[in-house]
């Protein structure tokens, strides 16, 4: 039996599930009549006679209609048009005019739609559960191939019941503002039938309330009323925590620098600690304008060992915020550290003196590594080398650190957390004017990242200036001709109607080994090639591209207009070839001879992408098939 007045856990447990009754039945209440009236005010109200000025004009003659022709007659007929204006609740009729037009013409050719894109986004692999039964009512689809690649179907699984959602919301935050009961606790009863807080990458019901609209239930209560909180809140966190936060989501590859990144999902490593360069004696020789009246040059004790003691406290978090600079860029100058942190300049730079002080150091530099010979790099081979995450560890980028370029004999790139002197770095290349062939500067294997199948570095490849590209762009100046998917220099183009279905046409001449566009789309796995690969094959229409060893790219569902270039095996006139672009791969179609405004854009897909074919592997052919198209180097 079950006592009057339980204590501890099934004290908890028969508050919430009390609460929790409750909240269901104030909701069913309140849903049954916000429902009734919704069902009242939907119902059609009475038509009222146009008023004076709402006459609609006749519409314009169209010159294009459907594939087939329409009815000769020339009659017009008079039809009228009911509107209903929400604001003041009234309806009225608009006499309108239909004119019938016999001018026919041919339909677009089928293709699939796809959200457009300029640069890769990174999917991995399709869910292994199936969200739907594709072509089910086409008999000629090969279901039961398609259904080896699943393991499950997802309408399995029920979706969660928004209004359950709601229940759940309003009875924590009833249980946390009358109760003042926290949500670990809400949680550790078992009793609502959803999780508060997040378990094991799911996400609770504090984050999702968030993101979510709510009814107009409970009266009076605002969204942000509704939404829930983490009761008791949490800490703040500190500020290297939350420049880890920010660090983190933030994509530091240089053909990026965006937050939130769809191309490289992983979290940005934090950088490594630095060791400063200018001591504390030096520091004013580097600043030469005061940069106010509390500035450290007018600090008579600035080169003195001045006790912390006399200066003013600074709350702990202020301490924290100026050692977490400190820490990754210590050779800030003091003037700019009174900006970042609001306070005194005199005062930031007796901080910085007590927090490094001069010689503490010495000793701690690190030591010359040896550079690796050439046979432990592999990313040459544009086939076989598939690009890793960017390493980050103490001490030389060799086996004993476990460095993760090391391991994929890859050359550390731009995003790498190692020192800047690494000997694994890539050194770019040397070009200047003067060794520009007549392709142009850095289009020939004089090239250094040119001959590697590399396009130059912006940081590394300084005198070609491949940084200035991404301000001029002229195949006539004397700056890098290698930059060009980094810097999306394509050429205008335009799809249109071509031999086989719909093409790619050029809008301006391209010379040769000039990049066209740059083929992109999702980067996916081999299971999800093989998983995808029986509705291409149905719908006669595939758009996968060979990446790598590892990855491909599908112009599927997310692409750009590279994905309509047709087939051509005997008169191709450009090519694709494989980049590694600031440590990416990526896929540009260039120009194989010269290529005049008008013409259309054609390219030889490979002969792995008609494997699955029983015709001949040469002739040409529309955008058919089960493989994927395959790139040069």
């Amino acid at each position: 039996m079950q006592p009057d007045k339980p204590d501890g856990v099934s004290a908890a447990v028969h508050l919430v599930e009390t609460v929790f009754e409750r909240v269901c039945d104030d909701f069913r209440t309140w849903k049954k009549d916000y429902a009734s009236t919704l069902l009242t005010a939907a119902a059609a109200p009475e038509a009222n006679p146009a008023p004076e000025g709402h006459e609609s004009e006749p519409l314009p003659t169209a010159t294009h209609v459907a594939s087939h022709s329409l009815s000769s007659s020339s009659a017009t007929t008079l039809e009228q048009l009911e509107t209903y204006d929400y604001e003041t609740g009234t309806t009225w009729l608009t006499p309108i005019h239909k004119t019938h037009v016999t001018v026919a013409f041919p339909p677009c050719p089928e293709y699939e739609y796809c959200t457009p894109t300029d640069r890769n986004i990174y999917h991995g692999d399709d869910p292994s559960d199936m969200p739907f039964i594709p072509f089910h009512d086409d008999p000629s689809f090969n279901l039961s191939q398609y259904l080896e690649h699943y393991d499950s179907f997802s309408w399995d699984t029920p979706p969660l019941d928004p209004d359950l959602e709601v229940v759940v919301v309003e009875t924590a935050r009833r249980l946390q503002t009358t109760h003042q009961m926290q949500s670990k606790h809400i949680d550790e009863t078992a009793v609502l039938p959803l999780e508060l807080l997040d378990r094991a990458g799911t996400r609770g019901m504090i984050y999702r309330s968030r993101r979510r609209d709510f009814p107009p239930w409970p009266p009076g209560l605002s969204t942000s009323e509704k939404a829930l909180r983490e009761h008791p809140a949490p800490p703040k966190p500190s500020a290297d925590k939350l420049l880890a936060i920010l660090v983190s989501e933030t994509c530091t590859n240089l053909n990026c620098l965006v937050g939130f990144c769809s191309t490289h999902l992983d979290p940005t490593p934090m950088p490594l600690s630095t060791l400063p360069l200018i001591k504390n004696a030096r520091m004013q020789s580097h600043v030469h304008t005061p940069c106010s009246a509390a500035c450290f040059l007018h600090d008579s004790s600035a080169d003195d060992d001045t006790d912390m003691l006399a200066q003013p406290s600074w709350p702990a978090h202020d301490i924290q915020l100026l050692r977490t600079i400190l820490d990754f860029a210590p050779d800030t100058l003091p003037c700019e550290l009174a900006t970042i942190c609001a306070k005194p300049c005199s005062e930031v730079f007796q901080r910085r003196k007590a927090i490094i002080p001069d010689g503490s150091w010495d000793g701690k530099r690190a030591q010359t590594v040896l550079k690796p010979p050439p046979k432990s790099f592999a990313d040459y081979d544009t086939k076989t080398f598939t690009p890793g995450k960017p390493c980050r560890h103490e001490g030389p980028c060799d086996g004993t650190t476990k460095c993760a370029c090391f391991l994929n004999k890859a050359h550390c790139e731009s995003s790498c957390r190692c020192s800047r002197k690494c000997r694994r770095r890539w050194p770019g290349c040397a070009c200047t004017f003067a060794r520009a062939g007549a392709s142009g500067l850095c289009r020939t294997e004089r090239c250094r990242c040119f001959l590697a199948h590399r396009e130059c570095d912006p940081e590394l490849c300084l005198k070609c200036e491949a940084k200035g590209t991404a301000i001029v762009h002229d195949a006539h100046a004397n700056l890098c001709q290698n930059a060009d998917i980094q810097r999306r220099h394509w050429k205008a183009t335009r799809v249109g109607r071509a031999r086989w279905g719909l093409g790619l046409f050029m809008l301006e001449d391209a010379a040769v080994d000039d990049l066209i566009i740059e083929y992109v789309g999702e980067l996916i796995f081999d299971p999800t090639t093989d998983s995808r690969e029986p509705i291409a094959h149905h719908r006669g229409r595939n758009y996968l591209f060979e990446l790598n060893a590892t990855l491909s790219i599908d112009g599927t569902y997310a692409g750009n207009n590279a994905r309509y270039i047709n087939h051509d095996a005997r008169h191709p006139n450009c090519r694709a070839k494989v980049r590694l672009v600031n440590g990416e791969h990526r896929i540009g179609m260039y120009a194989a001879r010269r290529v005049r405004a008008g013409e259309e854009v054609l390219f030889n897909y490979g002969e792995h992408f008609f494997q699955g074919d029983s015709k001949d592997a040469d002739a040409d052919r529309s955008v058919t098939g089960s493989a994927r198209r395959t790139a040069g180097a």
